[in-house]
């Protein structure tokens, strides 16, 4: 099975003056229940101080469990308040950066469901949900992006108009009384579903795919489980080539919490001495980070029965996922943290509040050819 690449659009064109764009990013917890973590600077917070109330920054890894759901708004300086509802078994990050004189507000979806409720955009911004290479625009309106891990895409419209496009451009439409999904071809098309029976076709949506998933189970792990191998032993270098220099990363977090402002030569020398490494990571991350929450998924099914044909050496890349899957999450947290401070360096060079580039502009999709193979090093 291979990773399908959508192009989602969404657009509705309705903007406030520019002169309004005066705040700074803020995510703020309205409600939570179950598990909810956050994962800040390489590290998970403490249960406690995951709550009602709690900020959350740029590249701050947010997770729900099975039980988990939260609630969130975002003032940025591209909308006067974003409303994110965050479902079971989701992962997700956001950042706000600058670029080609539009701010951009960018949530990377990683695994499961979220809902939006977005208000005017102001001038000259943009605001994009990501899932998987599907890139989707927001104008102004409310709606669901649910994703599953065979890439299929469903959007659900309660307010507004979401227009849908794929890299052919053409356009199908999500409004009240009719969702835009994705097929096996990777087109879209228009489903006519009663607002008020919404909810349970989503529902029912999410367990014909999952259904599909399992009965197919050995093919979509032959997939990921090759993924997964092949950009392993990438990650675990470049992470490694960055991990040497952490003494600069802490000395910059302690930048950043003291409020200390340091020289311009020093975020120059800084920013020189780790940009090969966190391009290194950069190119391989995103690919790598989503074949991690593939296998994930598909390892509760594999753990319930399903997909037990697959070979020997399948199965042991599966027992290495498992094995280590801990330590690979905790690295995958870390790196935003790299990538974070890293930003944190170019905003000093060039005197701004936004960054000028992000990794969710990184494209992994097909272009990043697959080789055989090759044995996983150990951590």
């Amino acid at each position: 099975m291979k990773i399908k690449s959508y192009t989602l659009l969404i657009l509705l064109l309705i903007s406030l003056p520019l002169a309004a764009q005066t705040q700074n990013t803020k995510a703020v917890i309205l409600y939570l229940e179950g598990t909810v973590d956050i994962s800040r600077n390489g590290d998970y917070l403490d249960w406690a101080d995951v709550d009602m109330g709690t900020e959350i920054e740029n590249y701050d890894l947010v997770e729900t469990g099975i039980d988990g759901y939260v609630e969130i708004e975002v003032s940025t300086p591209v909308s006067p308040g974003v409303i994110v509802k965050i479902q079971p078994d989701t992962a997700f990050y956001y950042d706000t950066k600058k670029m080609n004189g539009s701010t951009r507000t960018s949530f990377e979806l990683l695994a499961g469901s979220m809902g939006m409720k977005v208000q005017k955009l102001y001038n000259d911004s943009e605001l994009e949900v990501q899932v998987n290479s599907s890139v989707m625009g927001v104008r102004g309106t409310e709606f669901m992006v649910t994703s599953t891990v065979d890439g299929s895409t469903l959007v659900t419209t309660t307010e507004g108009r979401v227009s849908c496009q794929d890299d052919s451009g053409e356009e199908w439409f999500s409004t009240p009384g009719t969702v835009c999904q994705t097929t096996d071809s990777g087109k879209y098309r228009e489903v006519a579903v009663p607002v008020e029976e919404v909810e349970t076709y989503r529902k029912n949506w999410q367990k014909e795919r999952m259904d599909i998933l399992r009965s197919n189970l050995t093919v979509s792990l032959n997939h990921y489980t090759e993924l997964y191998n092949n950009y392993y032993n990438r990650f675990d270098r470049s992470w490694r080539n960055l991990e040497s220099k952490d003494d600069i990363f802490k000395k910059w977090s302690r930048y950043l919490i003291n409020g200390t402002r340091p020289s311009l030569s020093e975020a120059v020398l800084s920013k020189q001495s780790i940009s090969r490494e966190i391009m290194e990571l950069r190119s391989v991350l995103p690919i790598f980070q989503h074949a991690f929450y593939v296998l994930e998924e598909l390892g509760e099914a594999y753990n319930q029965g399903y997909g037990q044909d697959i070979s020997r050496q399948r199965k042991s890349l599966m027992n290495h996922y498992f094995d280590n899957y801990r330590e690979t999450r905790r690295r995958l947290t870390k790196s935003l943290f790299y990538f974070r401070i890293y930003l944190e360096m170019g905003k000093r060079i060039t005197n701004s509040d936004f960054n000028s580039e992000g990794l969710l502009d990184v494209t992994s999709g097909s272009n990043m050819l697959m080789g055989p193979p090759t044995p996983n090093a150990p951590f």
